[in-house]
């Protein structure tokens, strides 16, 4: 995704740069904390104790409009990048042969302990709240089925191999 992304950054703003690629964290906030990188590509909550000390600061988001907690950093399509940004997710997932009615509890317990207080707030913790970051069985494969689309026209576009 970041690859994807950085893409759409370098070809919109006419610029080139080197990607670094790190496996951990701690590497990556180490090269931009000691100055081995300009720049450092990651989800907010990942960084949150860094910003929260202002040792790391926010220059450009990825969304199409400004999470109020990031009011102040320009979001992309402010600085005249015109792509749509790629949004990652993950997911609860059964076997296909799970009977019906199970299937709608684990989607009222999930959807539930979503609505609960102490995970609103370790949501807020982690800046997962910038996006509705909770989709129902329907909003999930309709974010899937649209991101496999537009990962799979950028991968072809980058010349890569796509079934």
């Amino acid at each position: 995704m970041e690859r994807v992304t950085m893409k759409f950054i370098t070809e919109s703003a006419g610029m080139k740069i080197q990607q670094i690629s790190f496996d951990k964290g701690a590497p990556r906030y180490g090269a931009l904390l000691g100055g081995q990188v300009d720049a450092l590509f990651e989800q907010p909550g990942d960084v949150r104790k860094f910003l929260d000390a202002d040792k790391f600061k926010p220059i450009l988001t990825i969304f199409n409009e400004r999470p109020s907690v990031f009011g102040d950093v320009p979001t992309h399509k402010e600085m005249g990048m015109n792509f749509e940004p790629l949004l990652r997710f993950r997911g609860f997932y059964v076997h296909a042969n799970t009977p019906y009615n199970r299937v709608q509890w684990l989607q009222w317990a999930f959807q539930r302990g979503y609505c609960q207080d102490s995970y609103q707030k370790f949501n807020d913790s982690k800046f997962m709240n910038v996006i509705d970051s909770y989709r129902d069985t329907a909003g999930g494969r309709d974010l899937i089925n649209a991101s496999i689309i537009q990962y799979r026209n950028v991968y072809k576009e980058m010349g890569l191999n796509v079934k």
